[in-house]
């Protein structure tokens, strides 16, 4: 009896193997056939992710090229203004820049010369080294890097589009059969020609953006010609302060005169009412 029972237990055991490895089988047939159906009508693997966008990062490929934008800012001390533009300039020349603007201000306390200019991009640290080791006496000095691949992405991205309606209305435009319609798509075709050509402008002033830095420089005439740390001295501060406010004085002195007729305009105004206020009274009585 006990020999049949361990028969029976090792025949169910069997069974119940043969029945399961049969369903996985079918289940991996299934899993398969849904794979193919899905690749046959979309042309996608799922099993392989595709391709990134083109313009975007690929950390694999290392085709990162960002689009950057740098500026500065310098201050210049200096006891003879004239030498110290002319050797900047012999700088920017060196480095493949242009002079964009040039203002020389003189008043009563100050000379200054206000100094826009461009250098190329790759240069702008060599910039910098030329003017830390020409012995300059440098008072402020400041700079930034802003990123703007992001920006220049989205305008590429949509100059292409519009260029390739642009084409699709050319297309069109072949295929048109009336008057109507062939002037209704040339009349889109030169809207979209006009905004490509506002695209394509824009991405050339970002081309000119990243390919050189711009900077702002300002040459102040100091016959002491005192460092950095001199001028922020609490003496020197409280001296500079007496002087500025002496100037200060002198230019609200100057100003109170310069309005004298502004006194006549007040005065005529007193007078002609006192003289109606005096008329009417005569009148009561």
């Amino acid at each position: 009896m006990k020999r049949i029972n361990a028969f029976l237990r090792l025949s169910l055991l069997l069974i119940i193997f043969i029945l399961n490895s049969s369903c996985s089988r079918n289940q991996r047939n299934l899993e398969s056939n849904v794979s193919a159906e899905f690749l046959d009508m979309t042309g996608v693997n799922e099993s392989v992710p595709p391709p990134p966008p083109p313009g975007t990062f690929n950390p694999k490929q290392n085709s990162y090229n960002p689009k950057l934008v740098k500026k500065g800012e310098l201050t210049i001390s200096s006891n003879s203004i004239e030498a110290t533009k002319t050797l900047l300039y012999g700088f920017v020349k060196s480095c493949n820049g242009n002079i964009n603007s040039e203002n020389l201000v003189k008043s009563e306390f100050t000379t200054f010369y206000e100094i826009g200019l461009d250098v190329q991009a790759s240069d702008f640290d060599v910039f910098l080294k030329m003017v830390d080791s020409s012995g300059m006496n440098i008072v402020s000095r400041s700079f930034s890097v802003e990123d703007i691949t992001m920006q220049y992405m989205d305008d590429s991205t949509r100059l292409q589009n519009k260029k390739k309606l642009e084409k699709k209305y050319l297309d069109l435009l072949l295929k048109a059969v009336d008057m109507k319609s062939t002037l209704e798509i040339e009349s889109k075709i030169e809207e979209i020609r006009t905004d490509i050509e506002i695209k394509e402008s824009q991405l050339k002033l970002l081309d000119k953006k990243v390919a050189y830095s711009d900077f702002n420089v300002r040459i102040e005439m100091d016959a002491v010609n005192l460092t950095f740390d001199a001028r922020n001295k609490f003496t020197y501060r409280i001296g500079q302060g007496i002087v500025n406010g002496w100037h200060g004085m002198k230019e609200f002195l100057i100003f109170l005169v310069t309005i004298w007729p502004f006194y006549l305009i007040v005065i005529f105004v007193i007078y002609m009412i006192r003289f109606f206020v005096k008329r009417m009274k005569r009148n009561k009585k």
